[in-house]
């Protein structure tokens, strides 16, 4: 049984989530603070966070930031009634796996669960082979899914869960352009809605670990109105099963 922690200060929306998910055999349990939020998420670990961005305490999107500095496998939907995009890309930014913005049904919602922890366990089963484990070696680079590890001339990078599988992603077919779409769709699952600042910041973040000119990109080369790709410029391509 997964064990999903609520962080939502109305408790009438709190009980109409909490009795739905536990209908679909979840464990659901609801704080209504940031603050006690996060001491229940330290001491319990939950397999899944859905954080009210609007809190009475600590904002949301200060909860979130503290879950990600030590934590980037604990999946999290933002819950917000802001309309605002710029909102739901921070959240996303920020490490958070998906959003739902208020009003919204508790179908829709647990719908929303179900398919991302179906995703999830998925991933979770799939068997290392070339594309999605093995390490990657490409010259001096090497990224190590099975351990989600990325090296630079023997160097540890210190990269967060969503650099690491845009960066894997893109690594495994050097030279393919990706369309910001793409690698909405292959890295957070969700249609293409707009959020090109997003994809944006996070290629931005990769440069900034991995390039020594970010102006004059060795890995990551923009191609003006599509996307990116991984540079084909290496000979030396190794996957290592």
């Amino acid at each position: 049984m997964k064990n999903i922690l609520v962080i939502e200060d109305d408790p009438d929306i709190g009980n109409l989530i909490r009795k739905s998910l536990d209908s679909a055999h979840y464990r659901t349990t609801i704080q209504t603070s940031g603050e006690e939020g996060l001491k229940y998420y330290k001491a319990n670990h939950p397999d899944l966070l859905i954080l009210d961005l609007s809190l009475p305490d600590i904002d949301g999107m200060d909860v979130c930031r503290t879950v990600r500095r030590n934590d980037e496998n604990t999946p999290i939907f933002i819950v917000t009634a802001r309309n605002e995009e710029i909102d739901r890309i921070m959240g996303l930014e920020l490490g958070a796996d998906d959003y739902i913005t208020k009003p919204f049904s508790v179908r829709e919602l647990k719908t929303r669960v179900d398919v991302f922890f179906r995703r999830w366990d998925k991933k979770a089963g799939i068997k290392p082979n070339i594309g999605s484990g093995g390490e990657i070696i490409r010259g001096s680079l090497k990224i190590d899914p099975v351990r989600r590890r990325v090296t630079l001339k023997d160097q540890v990078i210190n990269i967060s869960r969503k650099e690491f599988d845009i960066l894997q992603l893109m690594a495994t077919s050097p030279g393919k352009v990706f369309s910001r779409e793409m690698i909405l769709e292959a890295v957070w699952g969700m249609e293409w809605d707009g959020f090109e600042r997003m994809i944006d910041s996070h290629i931005k973040r990769i440069r900034s670990k991995l390039e020594k000119n970010s102006a004059q990109p060795e890995w990551i080369e923009t191609i003006w109105g599509i996307g990116y790709r991984f540079t084909d410029n290496y000979d030396n391509i190794v996957i290592l099963d």
